[in-house]
């Protein structure tokens, strides 16, 4: 064995040992949390929810540096499996009936392990829960820490320990908020704010997000702007509000924390995976290793020895590999940025009843499809964006090598003029396609069109009505043309294969739209996890019925506390009646009114009792 390896073997298990250790300090954690939960019979322990995606939009921040800090692990579970598995010995031809379970396994791990982390931000009563959160917090990212610092590509590479930054920012921003939480904690202890009645124990059904976005809809339309404003300013704001127009952002509807927390965990991913390839390209210089290993194996000359040939290829390899990673990163933040875009349109729509830009086979589905397929959109997102970057970025290296063998180098005289050939081919087939196509146009406008102006579907111009003339001329062009496209359309079938194999490797992680047929979208897992998310926020975070429902819980809530307020005295011998004691009351109520109504001699004999109560009897209840 090398040295190296045996350097950075007791370090593995080091790390090994306090991986362990932290999924174990996680399971008794989450039991020691399960013991101040309720369980549905009102005792203890109960279950603990580590997230509420539906309710939370006070924490959609806390959510997302939570699952950044995750991305680490997703980088792991996603590309170093292989790894993994191979430190494990297991027989080769066992490996691929245990590789799903082993990995399986490995994400169990990962969600036990963060799941404290999870558990303790939404509570809000307890001061030793924040403490909890703090301290494991800074645990897992001091066995980060110190893997990095032990791990040996980052101490012979300085520079990886970029990738790791927004990692390190998300654990910053969780111990941050976990300290602010157990100082807040303290504080309403020690000043007794803690409020135990019924009424203010109740949940609200909406947020304050969601209660500015109904007054939105409930407000006024704003003036035009010419009307308030003039000269540069007034510009400025039409042109800014245009834009926001456009892309549909003129509203204040604010995402999902599961949206929020996917595209954050996703941009991080995507990150270290760039950072991580670049840093790699840089340091180990593969195209030069591969040169050394052509030149030593297959041609049987020296290291240091030059063939201009490869050292070329070489040269269009690095140059090839940083354009293609450049642009690929520039063309994913733009493409996050519109998946982002599309999903606000589409859920505004939705919320208004607009389902009109759904297949029919979708809107269609039944309800436990469309739940099942709602719990697969983070993970389906997140990997959608990992491999279409990774794809993008291959493709554009193919095609910078055959832009440079086939264009460049050839007319720099770099390499023979044979590779041109495919231009010299390829070239004259558009023209002449071009050149048809703009002829047949201006044919059918000039001969085969009856000059009767109509207007046109959109806007105010007009065109040529479609009825055609000189038939016996259409006819003719339309025999020739049958032998003629036969060879024209050649090119067309080659762009038409082109076009779809960038346009389907660029909409890849677009699950926002159906990349299959019409007919086909059901079969699209992609599009249906994005579909059903959709429908299950609509059904559950409408802001309207959310408002609605909460206008209604406070009113009862207000109503019952004046009720209390002016109960008669002898009402108030003792404590407040409890919640079963209420119960129990309206239940007899109930049955009175249903014994009145199926006997109406009774009914006719009943007189009720009405309680008449003076200010002498009235006691304010505090």
């Amino acid at each position: 064995m090398s040295s190296d390896y045996l350097d950075e073997a007791p370090s593995v298990d080091v790390v090994t040992f306090l991986e362990s250790g932290a999924v174990a300090i996680a399971i008794l954690l989450s039991i020691f949390l399960s013991c101040f939960e309720k369980n549905k019979l009102g005792g203890r322990p109960g279950i603990v929810i580590p997230i509420n995606f539906l309710q939370d939009d006070n924490l959609a921040i806390v959510y997302a540096a939570a699952f950044g800090c995750t991305s680490d692990e997703l980088v792991t579970l996603i590309f170093n499996t292989e790894t993994i598995i191979n430190s494990m010995q297991i027989p080769t031809l066992v490996v691929p009936w245990v590789r799903v379970i082993i990995l399986l396994i490995m994400a169990l791990f990962v969600s036990l392990k963060f799941y404290p982390v999870f558990a303790v931000i939404r509570v809000k009563r307890i001061i030793i829960e924040p403490l909890i959160g703090l301290f494991y917090t800074a645990f897992i990212f001091s066995i980060l820490i110190y893997r990095l610092i032990k791990c040996s590509y980052v101490r012979r590479i300085d520079a990886y320990f970029i990738v790791y930054i927004p990692t390190s920012l998300c654990y910053v921003i969780l111990i941050g908020y976990f300290l602010y939480k157990s100082v807040r904690q303290t504080y309403k202890f020690i000043r007794r704010l803690k409020q135990d009645t019924y009424y203010e124990s109740s949940k609200l059904c909406a947020s304050q997000l969601q209660y500015n976005y109904v007054k939105w809809l409930l407000k006024k339309p704003e003036c035009d702007i010419k009307d308030k404003v003039t000269g540069l300013k007034r510009s400025i704001k039409a042109y800014s509000k245009d834009i926001k127009n456009k892309i549909g952002l003129y509203g204040p509807l604010h995402a999902s924390p599961r949206v929020l927390a996917t595209f954050v965990a996703a941009g991080m991913v995507l990150f270290q995976v760039g950072m991580g390839l670049l840093t790699f390209y840089i340091h180990d210089n593969p195209g030069l290793q591969l040169t050394t290993y052509i030149q030593t194996q297959y041609l049987n000359t020296s290291k240091e020895a030059s063939i201009p040939e490869l050292k070329l290829w070489v040269t269009v390899a690095e140059v090839g590999f940083y354009v293609s990673l450049s642009v690929s990163s520039i063309f994913m933040v733009g493409y996050v940025i519109a998946i982002f875009i599309s999903y606000r349109k589409d859920l505004e729509k939705m919320q208004r009843g607009d389902y009109t830009f759904l297949p029919l086979k979708l809107r269609k589905s039944l309800n436990d499809n469309l739940v099942t397929s709602s719990l697969r959109y983070s993970g389906a997102q997140i990997v959608y964006l990992i491999w279409c970057y990774l794809l993008i970025i291959v493709m554009l290296w193919i095609a910078c090598f055959m832009i440079a063998y086939i264009i460049i180098l050839p007319l720099a005289g770099k390499v023979s003029f044979s590779f041109f050939e495919p231009v010299l081919v390829a070239v004259p087939l558009m023209m002449i396609n071009f050149g048809f196509h703009k002829l047949q146009l201006f044919l059918t406008r000039k001969f085969f069109l009856q000059d009767v102006p109509v207007i046109m579907p959109r806007g105010i111009k007009t065109q040529k009505t479609l009825a055609l003339e000189n038939l016996k001329m259409f006819n003719i062009l339309s025999f020739f043309m049958f032998f003629f496209h036969v060879i024209i359309e050649f090119v067309s079938c080659l762009t038409r294969i082109t076009a779809g194999l960038w346009i389907g490797l660029i909409s890849l992680a677009r699950i926002d739209k159906y990349m299959l047929p019409r007919g086909y979208e059901k079969q699209d897992t992609g599009y249906s996890a994005y579909i059903g998310m959709l429908i299950v926020e609509v059904h559950h975070r409408n802001p309207v019925a959310s408002v609605f429902c909460n206008e209604l819980l406070v009113s009862n809530r207000e109503k019952s506390r004046a009720n209390v307020l002016l109960a008669p005295v002898n009402d108030q011998q003792g404590n407040v009646e409890t919640i079963s004691q209420i119960n129990r009351h309206i239940c007899r109520k109930w049955a009175k009114l249903v014994t009145l109504i199926n006997n109406p001699s009774a009914r006719r004999n009943f007189v009720e009792e009405k309680c008449e109560c003076s200010t002498e009897q009235v006691e304010i209840v505090i």
